[in-house]
């Protein structure tokens, strides 16, 4: 069951959540192993290569340079990557979805599932069998229609089949209610 004390503040009353997902798993640890793989082997490379050939004996501090570099440059994406994992929340319950952009400053879209037109799923080839990540796109009725995106999740389209079932279940509710 999701924390439902974490996000109760944004669900009205009888409001219930039925789960609770960011950013996929897969893409977010991937992306940190990469990172920390690319530093540690620039890191070791040189240790081993002064040790086994004297070509960069003379060079001193300078053979870690390169790590260093990447250390640099990569820190700010590994900041990015783990400040996207906990700024996005999207939460499905069952009267809408909720997307919680955030941390400090909070900015939350609710798409009620009587209000949802049509889904369109992306996935891109490389982020599919790598990551097994896409997007998900979701089209809400009005006088003008709104487009809300949920990014970077894992397995979209199971994410889009429990959508389709909480917006008929819920679509099916409001017609008993009518009749």
């Amino acid at each position: 069951m999701p924390d439902n004390k974490k996000y109760a503040r944004y669900l009205a009353n009888g409001e219930e959540i039925v789960t609770v997902f960011g950013i996929g798993n897969r893409y977010f640890w991937l992306n940190i192993a990469s990172y920390l793989f690319l530093v540690t082997f620039l890191l070791i490379y040189p240790f081993i290569l002064s040790r086994v050939s004297l070509l960069v004996a003379g060079y001193g501090w300078l053979i870690y340079l390169p790590a260093a570099l990447v250390a640099l440059i990569g820190l700010p994406f590994i900041i990015k990557l783990i400040h996207l994992r906990h700024k996005m929340a999207y939460i499905f319950t069952n009267r809408r979805v909720l997307i919680k952009d955030g941390v400090l400053s909070v900015k939350l879209t609710s798409a009620p599932y009587d209000k949802i037109t049509h889904l369109t799923v992306k996935e891109d080839f490389l982020k599919r069998i790598s990551y097994q990540m896409g997007d998900i796109v979701i089209h809400t009725a009005g006088p003008t229609p709104i487009e809300t995106d949920l990014f970077k999740i894992q397995h979209p389209m199971k994410i889009k089949n429990l959508l389709e079932e909480l917006i008929i279940k819920e679509r099916s509710l409001l017609s008993d209610r009518e009749s």
